[in-house]
């Protein structure tokens, strides 16, 4: 009986996982075709290097994509291409509309985005929500491309990490 209701939740989770993840919830092909505006107390550029640092209350709007951060690092590799983002912050702060109108938020003490892996990944108290639903952990890593998500605590929290899904929230998000 046990054994049931552990897999009965599993599934329940799994399926919130994907529905809450379906549409490429961090890579919007309308937001990423827009422009990119960082907004900051300061700017640092290492064009040696391929590197742009912004630090100082950075706002970073593309699309319906709004970062908050309190430093944010753009590396780009040698054709010009975007490598990774990291934005650090107490919290950095993620938030995007998607196609079908519902909002998705993170927030976390680092965000690192990766185009060539595909990848978000979420560290320091990271959290994922949409309406009243959210998983929390200490690292999220999020595949923009296979929709998949992993949550882990390591040794905080004794490993553990928490999810919460709002029934109707699962019911409504299966009619988009």
């Amino acid at each position: 009986m046990q054994f049931t209701t552990l897999r009965r939740n599993s599934i329940k989770v799994a399926i919130l996982c994907v529905s809450l993840f379906s549409t490429s919830v961090f890579a919007l092909k309308d937001d990423t075709s827009q422009p990119l505006n960082i907004i900051s107390n300061e700017q640092l550029a290492d064009f040696n290097n391929n590197k742009a640092i912004f630090v100082g209350e950075v706002v970073a709007t593309q699309g319906s994509i709004e970062i908050h951060a309190q430093r944010a690092e753009i590396t780009r590799n040698n054709n010009g291409e975007l490598k990774e983002i990291i934005a650090y912050g107490k919290p950095t702060t993620y938030k995007q509309t998607q196609d079908n109108g519902k909002v998705i938020n993170s927030r976390s003490s680092i965000m690192r985005y990766i185009p060539a892996d595909n990848q978000i990944i979420l560290i320091g108290k990271a959290t994922i929500f949409q309406e009243n639903s959210h998983v929390n952990g200490e690292k999220i890593v999020y595949n923009t491309v296979t929709k998949q998500l992993k949550a882990t605590n390591g040794n905080a929290q004794n490993g553990r990490v928490q999810s919460t899904f709002v029934p109707n929230e699962l019911k409504n998000k299966k009619a988009d």
